[in-house]
């Protein structure tokens, strides 16, 4: 008999991603990640799988991480990353039969990401950045000793910060190149800009990549240049190309085209638009084709989760004829297909679910795809196309799960749908609790996601799942504001939270008191991030919740608008400016109605946020506790970010759960 999921279960859950199809098609490298509980840490593992039949088997592991294995052209060798020369991360190569894992490169201290190797297996490209010598390892631990204090940080310009990775000190990401006979690497690109999307031409010879190089980057509407520098080293050629961001770059395996993800408004830092896939010739040119504006469909990865691994790139067919990619749809991430000439894009996966990585070999058949559903974690999958195309039939290559699955009981999601008063629909799932009995009135948990231009999907949600099994009705929903129901449900909300999606949120919420088995005097808000937000705006503006959980959230607008990791650009999104003009700001802000707060209310922040700054709790909780109103204020350690509850220190993530379920009890029980 299986038992009930627990606020540790996460870490039993092995994530599997990033597939990597061999030259031949016959083999599946991928990554599995999972949790060392004893030393509260990830680790990852290189494993390989026969596309076809036969069992997964670890290729890689110990006690370090690898990450993002990569063939060779000839399928004799695979690169990936690795810490074991902790603190140093270095490219490693070992060969696909098996033996010892060579470092390739002897980098200093620093990050690398975006392996490529050249079609003609020579030569491997990556970004690459230098931590700064002042903050490095061995120069800080020879400053403890002396008990000297760290050095000051400089900053020129407002991005100077990432959460989950800290500060970047005048250090960027270059586009750098590593012999593979020699090991010798070298940057080809410098400056204080940052690279991105190294790829390599059809000959070997030269490598294109995206780059912002203009003065006021970090002010101005968001642009990234093409630009292309030759493999042996030497000048950089500016390629022409529509102003607006860009991202996913990739080169047709002709050689006469880039494919790449764009935003058609420079403008819309948050993201209200649909991302396009756009085609631009390689001499470059004014103008992009777009592939996907007509469809109102969102190309990337969109859906949430606290289990997964997601995250894919433009792959083209190896006659230059088609292009693999992800779409975020009605709660679903599929693989589409479509044809470079224009066309309706094709869904290649089935609904229901979340794709979280793909790979194409180069007979542009076989495909490999990481697969999650409301009821089982991310899992490897592989099938050949047919023709003409459409959905790819799939056999499972892994199960590493099963043994989870068959001992945890895992809670099947209902999906629904209610109309929010104004003429539209809200969409949503309902999570109804462990032995549920309908004849029983249970407290409800209503979520609201980050964001805010994400969404909910169709994919395993260990925390909701959590909730669920210690008998709460969990209510998850896509108000307006949420991506994946088109451009003009997500635009609702700019410039203007609180507005639409609130009410949305009132649909949602009388949608759940309505049902027969819940009790509407016993349901919490709750919510991370823009949820967070939204959790506060709420409790601001009504006092139908008995008690309410505001984790990671935004509170003053105003202050936010200086303090988070990411520029604002003033005046395009909301209204006026910080320094002359706040009352937008203001007005949307929940700190400004927090004199109307009556509902317990549970804040949950970390010290190491760089997105949603620790004063946004603090502002808010001073302003509570001054009043004498229920509050409390969980407060992490540095070593925590934005993403405490999904990647954070596994023993955290555990005592957030634990927090959060004495709360809801607290006020919600009996």
């Amino acid at each position: 008999m299986s038992r009930k999921i627990t606020a540790e279960d996460f870490m039993l859950i092995r994530l599997v991603s990033d597939p990597q199809l061999s030259p031949d098609a016959s083999r599946i490298a991928f990554v599995v990640r999972h949790i060392d509980a004893e030393k509260d840490k990830y680790r990852g593992e290189i494993w390989l799988v026969p596309a076809q039949d036969g069992a997964p088997r670890r290729f890689t592991g110990g006690e370090f991480s690898d990450s993002s294995p990569r063939w060779s052209p000839d399928g004799r060798w695979l690169a990936f990353l690795s810490d074991r020369q902790k603190p140093k991360s270095q490219i490693f190569l070992i060969q696909a039969d098996g033996g010892e894992a060579q470092a390739l490169t002897k980098l200093e201290d620093g990050g690398i990401q975006a392996l490529r190797w050249s079609p003609d297996g020579t030569k491997i490209a990556f970004l690459f950045r230098s931590t700064p010598e002042a903050y490095r390892k061995e120069v800080a631990e020879e400053r403890q000793k002396k008990e000297l204090p760290p050095p000051p940080r400089l900053h020129t310009r407002l991005f100077y910060r990432l959460d989950g990775f800290g500060y970047y000190d005048h250090s960027y990401w270059q586009v750098w190149v590593a012999d593979v006979e020699t090991g010798e690497a070298r940057p080809l690109t410098s400056g204080d800009y940052d690279c991105q999307s190294p790829v390599w031409s059809p000959d070997s010879q030269t490598l294109a990549f995206l780059s912002d190089r203009r003065e006021y980057t970090d002010v101005e509407p968001g642009h990234e240049d093409l630009w292309t520098v030759p493999a042996a080293g030497g000048e950089m050629k500016r390629i022409p190309s529509p102003f607006g961001p860009k991202g996913g770059l990739s080169w047709s395996p002709d050689g006469r085209a880039f494919a790449y993800i764009g935003n058609p408004d420079p403008n819309d830092q948050w993201g209200t638009n649909n991302d396009r896939l756009l085609l631009l010739p390689a001499e470059g040119g004014d103008t992009a084709r777009d592939l996907t504006g007509h469809t109102d469909l969102s190309v990337g990865h969109l859906t949430l989760s606290d289990v997964h691994d997601a995250g894919s790139e433009i792959v083209w067919s190896a006659d230059s004829k088609r292009l693999f990619f992800a779409i975020s749809t009605f709660g679903d991430t599929k693989l589409y297909e479509i044809n470079a000439e224009g066309s309706d894009p094709i869904a290649l996966t089935e609904s229901g679910r979340e794709m979280g990585g793909f790979s194409v070999a180069p007979d542009g058949r076989t495909v490999a795809v990481t697969l999650a559903t409301p009821t089982t974690p991310m899992e490897l999958f592989a099938g050949m196309l047919e023709t003409p195309q459409g959905p790819l039939p799939l056999q499972p290559r892994t199960q590493l799960n099963k043994a989870w699955l068959e001992e945890a009981q895992v809670e099947t999601p209902e999906p629904v749908a209610f109309p929010n008063g104004e003429g539209g629909t809200v969409h949503g799932w309902l999570l109804r609790p462990a032995e549920f009995d309908p004849s029983k009135k249970y407290p409800l948990a209503l979520y609201v996601h980050g964001g805010p231009h994400a969404q909910y999907g169709n994919t395993l949600f260990h925390e909701l799942q959590f909730l669920a099994a210690e008998g709460y009705v969990v209510l998850f929903t896509n108000p307006r504001g949420s991506k994946g129901y088109g451009e003009t449900h997500t635009k609702a909300i700019e410039g203007d939270w609180g507005g639409a999606d609130f009410r949305d949120i009132l649909a949602a919420a009388d949608y759940g008191a309505g049902l027969p088995f819940v009790n509407k005097d016993r349901m919490a808000i709750m919510g991370g991030s823009y949820g967070g937000y939204m959790t506060a705006w709420a409790v601001g503006h009504t006092d139908r919740f008995a008690c309410a959980i505001a984790d990671r959230l935004v509170a003053n607008l105003h202050s936010m608008s200086g303090t988070s990791d990411f520029p604002w650009r003033h005046g395009v999104y909301f209204k006026g400016n910080a320094w002359d003009d706040p009352a937008d700001l203001w007005r949307c802000s929940p700190l400004a109605y927090a004199g109307n707060i009556k509902t317990p209310l549970l804040l949950i922040h970390s010290d190491g946020d760089l997105r949603c700054d620790i004063g946004q709790a603090e502002e808010l909780f001073a302003a509570l506790r001054l009043q004498r109103k229920p509050v409390e204020f969980v407060r992490y350690p540095a070593e925590t970010s934005h993403g405490l509850s999904r990647g954070g220190p596994p023993s955290l993530r555990v005592d957030r759960l634990q927090r959060n379920l004495a709360w809801l009890n607290k006020w919600l029980a009996g």
